[in-house]
């Protein structure tokens, strides 16, 4: 599926989702000092403490990393909004030959808070009703594909 949208609301939905994704990892983080943390773990021995500090670094760990990449993907959408003003947002299933020229895979549970952040910033902007429900419609479409990875990207609009 494709939308032709603004920069300005796709980056700003964007920078919010990623906000949440940060302040969520954060909520994930021990309040311990460093010190703290070794000594409390340092009592558990062998493979138990080892599996301690590894669940502590994944809880966070997923979150920043969609973040980061999501972060990264702002640049593409303002150098391909130089080229036509507009850009188009896609999202098809992974592997599709079809791919955008940027993009990053996510699962579904991740694109549709993405989504939501997205359309919010384009009502915020004034997008028309006709944009915003093809929002909607997208945000459905992604609920109904399971847990496969898909692809989440930006092209230059083809008008």
């Amino acid at each position: 599926m494709r939308i032709v949208l603004d920069p300005v609301p796709l980056v700003l939905g964007i920078y919010a989702y990623v906000g949440e994704l940060l302040a969520r990892a954060v909520e994930k983080r021990e309040d311990a000092a460093a010190d703290v943390l070794a000594r409390r773990l340092a009592r558990q021995r062998g493979q138990s403490g080892d599996r301690e500090v590894q669940k502590l670094v994944r809880a966070m760990h997923g979150d920043v990393k969609v973040a980061d990449k999501l972060l990264k993907k702002t640049a593409d959408v303002w150098k391909i909004s130089q080229e036509t003003d507009l850009v188009d947002l896609v999202i098809l299933a992974r592997g599709d030959e079809n791919a955008p020229r940027a993009y990053v895979l996510l699962k579904p549970k991740e694109i549709e808070p993405l989504l939501k952040a997205i359309r919010a910033a384009a009502a915020g902007a004034g997008e028309r009703e006709e944009t915003l429900a093809d929002i909607d419609r997208m945000i459905e479409d992604v609920n109904a594909r399971g847990n496969d990875y898909l692809t989440f990207g930006f092209d230059p609009w083809q008008g």
